[in-house]
């Protein structure tokens, strides 16, 4: 089959964490990278090329925040232990523990960036969906396919990145606060990565119920791609705050488990 490409100018996301902010905006995605997904070592193995999409991104994203929570909270036990039964108990009010500053730097939570692409780069098919010589299939049905490029992607190729709406204490004090929905509903984008994996689920069905329900397709935050901008990304009070990072990441790894499990979707 002859060789699929996309053009100049196409837009394809990439799921990550924001741990990872830093290094992709000094050195760039690498020409190959670990697949994320939920099955895998902690360590996976390079694959061919970098692992582009839509909903897809959101997949990638689900999964790398969710082996990192996973990882932070068996490496940090007790002392999570303490912050959960904390929350539990002072509901609404954040706790002091000053213990929780070295590992909150470490907790990571979901971001999607926005690339375009600045030449013509051939796509690989995901071999999830499809045969692997199948690459237009893949990418013009499942939006999904490995993006090969000798070089990677550079940072100024990357626009945008997306993240979920940040909560501080204030807003978990009610499910139906409308800061708190809208993080549920950033969630729910992750949900349907996740769909389109286990069930197969088309993506172009999945994100029209999306827009149509909220009249959008992407995290309800964005912002762009820069120093100046991370910088006031990682200076947010629901970044800066080591417990109040903290509650973000547990909310968020809560209402994915719950939507997970409405799917009866495994997550670990």
């Amino acid at each position: 089959m002859s060789e699929f490409k996309l053009a100049a100018g196409s837009h394809v996301k990439y799921g990550c964490i924001s741990t990872d902010l830093y290094p992709i905006l000094r050195q760039g995605l690498a020409a190959d990278m670990p697949r994320q997904g939920f099955d895998q070592p902690a360590e996976p193995a390079p694959e061919r090329g970098i692992m582009v999409g839509e909903l897809m991104a959101y997949f990638a994203a689900c999964a790398a925040f969710c082996k990192a929570t996973s990882t932070l909270h068996q490496n940090n036990e007790q002392v999570m232990g303490s912050f959960v039964n904390a929350l539990q108990n002072q509901h609404g009010e954040k706790p002091q523990m000053p213990e929780l500053e070295n590992i909150a730097v470490t907790a990571g939570l979901p971001v999607i960036l926005e690339i375009e692409l600045a030449e013509d780069c051939v796509i690989e098919a995901d071999s999830q969906f499809t045969d692997t010589s199948e690459a237009e299939k893949s990418w013009k049905l499942w939006r999904s396919g490995a993006l090969l490029r000798e070089g990677g992607i550079p940072a100024s190729w990357i626009k945008k990145f997306y993240f979920p709406r940040l909560l501080d204490y204030r807003d978990a004090t009610s499910s139906k606060n409308p800061r708190t929905l809208e993080q549920t509903t950033d969630c729910a984008l992750m949900v349907g990565g996740l769909m389109q994996v286990w069930h197969k689920d088309t993506p172009a069905d999945l994100l029209h119920a999306f827009r149509k329900q909220y009249g959008r397709i992407n995290f309800s935050q964005h912002s762009n791609f820069d120093d100046t901008a991370l910088e006031r990304f990682f200076n947010l009070n629901s970044m800066l705050d080591p417990a109040t990072r903290l509650l973000n990441q547990m909310t968020i790894w809560q209402d994915i488990d719950a939507l997970a499990k409405k799917q009866q979707i495994p997550l670990m």
